[in-house]
């Protein structure tokens, strides 16, 4: 790998940290939410595999339905601590809000991170009774690189010839729904992300291994593992292509799903850290 190239990511990854500590100085939480951080899902002591947990307070001995948040970041930077308002709006309508943190590219390749959201899933699976989450009411959310990781750790637990492909032990666990802000589906296209990423994600060579039919998020094996999926994106989304293009890959799999594709508007800013507000307007009223 180059050390050029290394260097960047973790530029990005650095410049991206500094930006969030101004944005969430402008932040509130809502009232009447508890939220417990850094609740580690694998007892290995990498500060990457944690989770934090927001659910409505004084609720505690009601049973709740499950939301699971995966941050995005282009796979490369980003933290949970960048959705903790959306995972705190979440939880004041009434879920019990897991919010994931997993490793960053340079610092590992795409099936680890695969591979930790997984892990993550089984820890909270195994903990969902005990927190008085409703398990048949299970649905997950993510962001641009978050939605890339969700639509894959999906796929791996509906099929086993993914999982294998992956070199990923599949959690099990079942969604009703999944909602997609701004989504990173596409990873090798002939434009600036295409153009330098897959062979950092998926190794050198990787046209030829075992998961290259699947670098496609429109291979039909993955479309058919998904549930009812909603979808968010806008004009002022620069990979609003992406969205679209998945919409379509959808419509033909036959899989239920919304889009919400908002038009030009100067107060709509870029990709997924607004879009999520958006979401959660109409999250409500979607997975019921």
């Amino acid at each position: 790998m180059s050390q050029f190239i290394t260097k960047i990511f973790y530029k990005q990854r650095d410049d991206f940290a500094r930006s969030c500590i101004e944005r969430d100085r402008n932040l509130t939480l809502p009232d009447g939410i508890t939220v417990k951080s850094d609740i580690p899902y694998i007892n290995d002591g990498i500060s990457a595999h944690r989770l934090d947990i927001y659910r409505p307070a004084g609720r505690d001995n009601d049973v709740l339905p499950v939301m699971i948040n995966i941050h995005g970041g282009g796979l490369l930077l980003g933290s949970k601590e960048f959705n903790r308002c959306f995972c705190a709006n979440i939880a004041a309508l009434g879920y019990i809000v897991y919010s994931i943190e997993y490793r960053l590219i340079p610092d590992c390749n795409f099936f680890n991170q695969l591979d930790d959201v997984e892990r993550a899933f089984d820890y909270i699976s195994a903990r969902i009774e005990s927190d008085n989450g409703d398990s048949k009411h299970i649905y997950a959310s993510a962001d641009s690189g978050g939605a890339c990781l969700l639509t894959y750790a999906t796929a791996v637990n509906g099929s086993r010839d993914i999982a294998r492909a992956a070199h990923v032990r599949p959690s099990g666990i079942k969604f009703n729904a999944i909602g997609f802000i701004s989504g990173m589906f596409y990873t090798d296209r002939f434009d600036k992300i295409g153009l330098f990423l897959p062979n950092y994600l998926y190794g050198r060579g990787y046209k030829k291994n075992r998961f290259a039919p699947y670098v496609n998020p429109g291979n039909n094996d993955i479309i058919k593992t998904l549930p009812p999926c909603y979808m968010v994106t806008s004009h002022n989304d620069y990979l609003q292509k992406y969205t679209l293009d998945y919409e379509k890959a959808l419509t033909k799999g036959g899989i239920r799903h919304k889009l919400d594709n908002y038009p030009k508007n100067k107060s709509l800013l870029m990709h997924s850290a607004y879009l999520n507000l958006l979401w959660m307007r109409v999250l409500k009223l979607y997975i019921q």
